[in-house]
Order: structure tokens, then sequence, then C-alpha cells
């Protein structure tokens, strides 16, 4: 993969997850983490340091810079290296094919997480029927930043307008305040909002949930076949990677009297979770970020029954109430509840990973 000494431009969950993915796989460690402010980021990462591009002195030819931060973020970080004397053959950008494939091969080797290529591998070709009925809805919004570039969306994909009760504007004849919904709660579920209108108002043998900017790396008949031949019940995207553990994760988007609140409605609403997440789940490096999911109808409307009560309870402990605030608290929080809900019943479903493709 990288076979010069190389650093790592990045410190957030792309950042850590291709260290982590070098580290382990590759054996191969960068000699720090570069970003262009310490506003927000950490001092160090698995006791390497975050060095700030300012601070930091280009070294020889043979050293490389791995961009991994967000592919919109790629032209700013180039400009920001050829400005300090790096030449264009020492930058390497981590896109969307690198990651997921650095990714592949990391969680390949672990136990724990079975990969969609590993699974596609072991199924016989043919017999991938199309029979099985799957709903994976995009979320997207009126005020969502225009894609730079236009990409085949899977069959499977069904673009659904969020928020749409707090606009006129109507951008997808598919919306989410049409049945039972919370379309209105929108500004603080951000996403979540289609999800619930898939629980309450969608019967499709398979359901899920992607992003305008988000999708699976996955074509039509490979879902299909997962499903059918692989028997997979949820298929999710790679975790992403949080040193020292996930329990740092919750700082960098909501605050602790909202954290708080959460952990009080998970006591209240499901024990059992609330004592799986302090006694182990809270101690992992691993992360379910992007409320992205396909998953067979009774695991999803479980999840969600699960998910959906934690944060309606979240909103009646939160000052101001969630009805008062438009800060997508609820959307961050639903991260974390995924995160628990799936790791909690990793060894009684059949969880399949996969790679995501960000559309920019």
């Amino acid at each position: 993969m990288v076979h010069s000494p190389f650093c790592i431009y990045g410190a957030g969950i792309v950042a850590t997850s291709i260290y982590t993915a070098l580290k382990m796989h590759y054996m191969r460690i960068p000699e720090c983490f570069l970003v262009s402010s310490p506003e927000g980021n950490p001092s160090e990462i698995d006791g390497l340091l975050v060095k700030t591009i300012d601070e930091y002195s280009v070294k020889d030819a043979e050293m490389r810079y791995l961009i991994a931060v967000p592919e919109v973020h790629h032209p700013s970080v180039e400009d920001a290296l050829l400005q300090r004397g790096v030449s264009q053959e020492q930058i390497i950008f981590v896109g969307n094919r690198l990651e997921n494939q650095l990714l592949e091969n990391y969680y390949r080797d672990l136990p724990d997480f079975e990969t969609a290529d590993q699974l596609l591998r072991r199924i016989e070709e043919g017999n991938e029927s199309a029979d099985t009925e799957i709903k994976v809805f995009q979320a997207k919004c009126h005020v969502d930043r225009t894609l730079q570039y236009e990409e085949s969306i899977p069959d499977y994909v069904c673009p659904i307008q969020v928020g749409a009760s707090l606009t006129d504007q109507k951008i997808e004849p598919l919306r989410d305040d049409q049945g039972p919904n919370i379309s209105d709660k929108n500004r603080n579920y951000s996403e979540l909002t289609a999800m619930y209108y898939a629980w309450k108002n969608c019967q499709a043998a398979y359901k899920g949930l992607c992003h305008y900017r988000r999708i699976f790396e996955l074509s039509d008949i490979e879902l299909h076949k997962l499903i059918n031949q692989g028997h997979a019940d949820v298929i999710l995207p790679y975790p992403s990677v949080y040193y020292p553990n996930i329990d740092c994760e919750h700082s960098r988007y909501v605050s602790e009297d909202d954290w708080e609140a959460m952990l009080q409605a998970l006591k209240e609403t499901a024990p059992e979770y609330y004592e799986a997440y302090l006694s182990s789940l809270s101690k992992e490096l691993y992360f379910y970020n992007f409320n992205m999911l396909i998953a067979k109808r009774a695991v999803f409307d479980d999840y969600c029954e699960f998910m959906f009560s934690v944060l309606e309870r979240t909103e009646e402990l939160t000052s101001p109430k969630g009805r008062e605030r438009a800060d997508r608290f609820a959307g961050y929080l639903g991260e974390n509840l995924t995160t628990i809900y799936f790791r909690k019943n990793r060894e009684n479903l059949n969880l399949v990973h996969t790679g995501k493709v960000w559309l920019i």
C-alpha cells in the first residue's frame, strides 16, 4: 500500500479509520496526523501527535501525504500542501474506492464484522432472485447542497423529501409528511424523519435508509444476492474507528447535557441496552456513523421502536425541549443508538458490512 514514510492529513473519522486499517492490516504507521487548525481536533491519536500544517516541517521527497478527509475537502487540502512545498507526486487521495478497499481488508480480518465481499465470494453465481421487495429511502431536503456530479442510483433506492412539512417546496413525489410522520421534527431529527416514515408506512420485506450524499456501495444484483442467498438480516456501512473509544464520540456533536439526557432516557426505556453500553460497548472502538442501514422488516421495525422511544423520552428530558430547538441533536444521537442496538444484538443477527459512496 504505502511503502514510503507517510503522514495522514486529517484527524476525523476518515483519518482514524484509515490509520487503523493501515496499522492493523498492513503494519504501517504514519509519522503523525496533520490538520489545518487545532480547533475541534485532538492533540494526539493513539499516541501519535496531531500537528497543524503550519507547525509541520515538510520532509524530503520520499514522504507521502495521505489526504484522509471527506472528498469535498480534497482540493483545499491539496492546495495547502502544494503551497508548503509538497509535490503532486507525494500526495495520495483517499477517495471512495481506496477507503472502501482499505476498510474491507481490515474488517475481513476481524471475526466480528462479516463483509459483503466475503459473503458474495461464497455465494454461487446465478439465482439472485429480484422478487424480494427492498426499499432503501434516500433522504433529500430542499436545502441540500447541489451535487457536482451526476451518479447512477440503484433501483432499490427510493428518494424521499424530508422536512416536507416545513416548506412549500416540493422536490420529490414521496415526502415524509405523508401518513404517520414526524416531518415537523426534521430540524432536530434530520434524515431520521425518513426512517420514521419507513417504519410506519412501508411494508417492504427489507427497508433501509441512506442519504442524498451517501449511498451503499452495492449494486442491485449484489444486494439481492446478499439477502436471498446470503440470508443477511442487516447491512451496515463499515464502522468508523474512534480513539481511545466510542465514548468520546458524542462530544464532537452534542452537548454533555443532551448526552446525559439520552443516557437517562436509555436507562428508563431500555435498561438492558443502558447496562450493555456502560459495561462494555462504550469501551469499543467501532461506531456506526451516518444513520445508514438496510434491514429485514422485523429487525428494522424493532430497531426503530427502540430508537424512537429513546429519542422521544430524550426530547422530554432536554432543555430547551426538542420542539424549541433546531440543531440536529436527535439525528446525532441516533447514530449512537444505532451503534448500541446493533453491537448489542450482533450475536443474534446476521450482520453484513459494506462500503459507502460519498457523492460530491
